[in-house]
């Protein structure tokens, strides 16, 4: 993150929008073309025209990914957490022979 707030210009399914964000500019775009892209792939698989409903559509597809992430990554530190305590565990032991 930046340390100040930029505004950038730009396009998400046809439509113009000033986004105000102490993100980097080129984050941003990479964001708004992120969101993009999966508006054009909900409408391209579905039978939608209704901009809206594919909005709100691309936000839980988008909600999904991240909440998958977001378990993977609770699951990877539970995992991580794990080896920390066998490793201390280990390390005692080492300790106590030497």
């Amino acid at each position: 993150m930046g340390s100040s707030i930029e505004s950038v210009r730009v396009t998400i399914f046809g439509s113009e929008y000033s986004v105000k964000s102490d993100t980097d500019i080129e984050t941003t775009r990479l964001i708004a073309q992120f969101v993009n892209s999966k508006m054009m792939t909900v409408q391209e698989q579905s039978s939608l025209r209704d901009n809206i409903k594919i909005a709100v559509l691309s936000a839980l597809n988008i909600a999904g990914e991240l909440f998958e992430v977001k378990a993977r990554h609770d699951e990877s530190v539970s995992k991580i957490k794990e080896l920390e305590e066998k490793i201390a565990s280990l390390s005692e032991k080492i300790d106590g022979v030497l």
